[in-house]
């Protein structure tokens, strides 16, 4: 629990990146995203999508950019800004290249509830038990349940990682206020039509 998704992928990438990491982010992105890696002294690496590829990262891309530095590629689908989703296939085969590098993905997944044309989200943490551990995937209810100044966000991931973003909130801030908490779980646990 976060004081939002944002707070939530600060607490991922302190967590997970050092200084000299890389981080694989598709482009077009959202702009926090590079800033993030920056402030912890880890290098963004920018992998620039085009139209004729749907604004999608390829695997093939995805691969070329991974070094021995590579740490962590950031994933948003639902993406922000352009609103693509991967299919399944997609996210399999965008996760079996991260499986073989043995790198970290973190997912963004705000938006996974606003979609368009009967489009279907898969998260990178459902392709397998490995990509399950390899995986921080990041939520919150600023979006979906229109709750964007109640501030609040999570993330999910394995011990080991929720143990050390556990750490780090609790000498960065205090928990979101009480009153944005319950109505979160209202949110979450309530009819979702």
């Amino acid at each position: 629990l976060s004081g939002g998704a944002k707070h939530s992928i600060f607490n991922v990438c302190y967590a997970l990146v050092e200084e000299g990491d890389e981080v694989i982010i598709p482009a077009p992105y959202w702009l926090t995203y590079p800033e993030i890696v920056k402030t912890l002294g880890g290098v963004p690496v920018i992998v620039n999508t085009t139209e004729r590829e749907g604004y999608k990262i390829t695997p093939e891309a995805l691969k070329k950019a991974i070094t021995p530095k590579t740490k962590m590629f950031i994933f948003n689908s639902p993406c922000n800004p352009t609103g693509v989703v991967y299919s399944e296939a997609e996210v399999r085969a965008l996760a079996a290249v991260c499986e073989a590098a043995d790198i970290y993905v973190l997912s963004d997944e705000i938006y996974e509830k606003l979609v368009y044309d009967n489009a279907r989200p898969f998260s990178m943490a459902a392709v397998s038990e490995r990509m399950k551990e390899r995986t921080i995937t990041v939520n919150g209810v600023s979006k979906t349940y229109a709750m964007t100044g109640w501030r609040i966000g999570y993330a999910c991931a394995n011990n080991k990682i929720a143990k050390v973003m556990s750490n780090y909130v609790s000498h960065s801030t205090g928990s979101p206020s009480a009153i944005s908490q319950k109505a979160a779980m209202t949110a979450l646990s309530g009819p979702q039509e």
